[in-house]
């Protein structure tokens, strides 16, 4: 039953930190505007590099990496339980994406997500940059080389040696990226012509 409660609060605890969506409340604060109404629609780093500039992109982006290793940092020190400690890696990612305060209408969790797994299990977050930076080889298209990077980390996990609940974690938080990215690449079009206006 303890290890139930633990399970529970570390959920909700790194939900709650992942919902603390950097680019919404950055772009309220500076411009007072919705961040998800501007651009691309997206409260990740990039759109906020595209509304505010470079250097606040790069502010967003530090946040939500952070949060995302703070929060699975403080889980493992709370409770020192692997399955636990992956499972708040997971919560985080999925508090960025959809976060309830804000109607459920978040960013697409690459950040949080590489905050985590730096914590988690740095090695599967290089191959993901590793297959990232290779595709600058391949295609100029964000979408696609964010599909194959987090494909490849999901395909390189069998191949590491670590724990089930870590290897679970890992593979769900990569194949919600996936998804997210999938959305991207569908309505990519959509996006080309916001960004040109």
């Amino acid at each position: 039953m303890d290890r139930l409660l633990h399970l529970a609060f570390a959920i909700g605890l790194a939900y709650a930190a992942g919902a603390c969506v950097a680019g919404f409340y950055i772009t309220r604060w500076r411009i007072g505007k919705d961040l998800r109404e501007l651009g691309s629609g997206s409260v990740g780093a990039r759109n906020a590099a595209r509304i505010l500039g470079r250097g606040f992109g790069i502010a967003v982006f530090a946040w939500d990496s952070a949060k995302g290793a703070l929060a699975v940092l403080l889980v493992r020190h709370l409770f020192g339980d692997e399955l636990i400690t992956s499972a708040s890696a997971v919560a985080v990612v999925l508090g960025h994406i959809w976060p309830a305060q804000l109607g459920f209408r978040g960013g697409m969790g690459v950040a949080p997500a590489a905050g985590a797994l730096v914590v988690l299990q740095p090695v599967v977050l290089a191959i993901v940059a590793i297959v990232y930076a290779l595709g600058l080889l391949v295609s100029r298209d964000v979408a696609r080389r964010a599909l194959a990077a987090f494909t490849g980390g999901i395909l390189g996990i069998p191949f590491l040696s670590m724990q089930l609940g870590e290897a679970l974690a890992c593979a769900v938080m990569l194949a919600i990226l996936v998804w997210t990215h999938r959305e991207g690449l569908l309505f990519r079009s959509d996006v080309v012509k916001e960004e040109r206006k």
